[in-house]
């Protein structure tokens, strides 16, 4: 990546060049040696000042390293950027770099202007040196922050001018912070006793295929739950035991926004979905997530397949923090029939975001293909899950 590369030089330096040149030509008539002198060094002074500011920065190269850092809200980081200079030395110079506004740098002097960060820094470096640039910064809200922008400002030895690098560039080092979580009261009540295949603690319902071991026989267990085979063993009646299952597996339909416009209570919204999502890994829950963000792939939006554990969890949130409100937004009901009709349904339907139904309600169709649907509702002190439920003779959702 080349610098982009502006030189200023003081206005008065042609002015002082005259007068140096000047001098040279009066110190023949006066055959002064001083003055001939006086008038050479000023010449050969604006001659290396020249030459200074058009070199200086021609050998600078920066590690644009790939680096993300991950962060929840209030916690402390900081930017690395790494420099080598392999050409005529910087001293003095102040370097500023430019940042999304996701993290908040610890300078009191930054400047913030629109959604960005400007934090100017002193920096020197000498020939063939390597120079690292640390800027500490806290986490603040939910997003990502990348660096936009380098500019460093070189000025001359003697302060006649000075030479501007620019670099704006996609960086890949990058701060990625997790969204808080908006506390959903009675997400409790979305625990199933249905009997289904997602294992669990203790349920009434067990998985005949899964066997988990053995254990003593007692004369209220049933004659054909007997293992005789490990009962030989163990010169003792054993009971199979079976995997405890129940009915799980949700599906949280994420609408940012109609096709022009982001939502008011996005952020709301999404920090409803993290707590969920904490929720749901705790209890071994599996979900899935859609976004109705344009994607490149087989699937027309972001699809996060069901799972669960703390790799999904991590894969959920950073998926999250990446929303942006510049993003491209699809369709909203293009994605319900695209997940009614390609994607694997899950028993329970979570609607999180305004949706106002067409004709052909989508929602109505998901569930009379057998799945609960359940709307995510927020204000910006708590959330709160409703049930959806769908009148059968004109199909409206109460």
């Amino acid at each position: 990546m080349e610098w982009r590369k502006y030189s200023v030089e003081n206005k008065y330096l042609p002015i002082t060049g005259v007068f140096g040149f000047f001098l040279c030509i009066t110190s023949f008539f006066y055959q002064s040696w001083l003055v001939f002198f006086v008038g050479v060094f000023i010449i050969l002074l604006l001659y290396f000042n020249h030459l200074y500011l058009q070199k200086v920065g021609e050998g600078l190269f920066y590690n644009n390293q790939k680096i993300r850092g991950k962060y929840f809200p209030q916690e402390a980081g900081e930017w690395l950027l790494q420099f080598n200079n392999t050409g005529v030395p910087i001293m003095k110079a102040q370097l500023t770099v430019t940042f999304h506004d996701s993290v908040t740098p610890h300078d009191s002097r930054a400047i913030k202007k629109a959604s960005m960060y400007e934090v100017t820094v002193p920096f020197s470096s000498s020939y063939r040196q390597k120079t690292s640039v640390t800027i500490p910064f806290t986490a603040e809200k939910r997003g990502v922050s990348r660096i936009r922008k380098i500019e460093l400002m070189i000025p001359h030895f003697f302060g006649f001018g000075e030479t501007i690098l620019e670099k704006e560039f996609h960086s890949i080092q990058e701060a990625l912070v997790y969204p808080n979580t908006l506390a959903v009261h009675n997400k409790h009540t979305l625990l199933t006793s249905k009997q289904g295949d997602s294992p669990v603690s203790y349920s009434l319902f067990e998985d005949t295929l899964s066997p988990a071991g053995t254990r003593e026989y007692h004369y209220s267990d049933s004659f054909n739950r007997i293992h005789w085979k490990a009962s030989a063993r163990n010169q003792s009646l054993q009971t199979k035991l079976y995997d405890k299952v129940t009915e799980n597996g949700w599906n949280i339909a994420i609408n940012i926004g109609d096709d022009r416009f982001i939502t008011n209570n996005l952020e709301e919204i999404l920090s409803g979905v993290a707590d969920l999502a904490y929720f749901y890994v705790k209890q071994n829950i599996p979900f899935s997530v859609c976004i109705n963000i344009r994607h490149v792939g087989n699937t027309p939006f972001y699809y996060i397949m069901p799972g669960t554990g703390r790799e999904h969890l991590q894969k959920v949130l950073e998926a999250i923090a990446h929303i942006d409100v510049h993003t491209s937004v699809y369709p909203f009901e293009k994605m319900l029939a695209y997940y009614d009709s390609h994607l694997e349904t899950q028993p329970f339907f979570l609607l999180a975001g305004q949706y106002i139904p067409e004709k052909r309600d989508l929602l109505k169709k998901i569930a009379e293909k057998g799945s609960s649907i359940y709307e995510l509702m927020v204000n910006e002190q708590s959330a709160s899950i409703v049930k959806k439920s769908f009148s059968h003779k004109r199909g409206i959702p109460s």
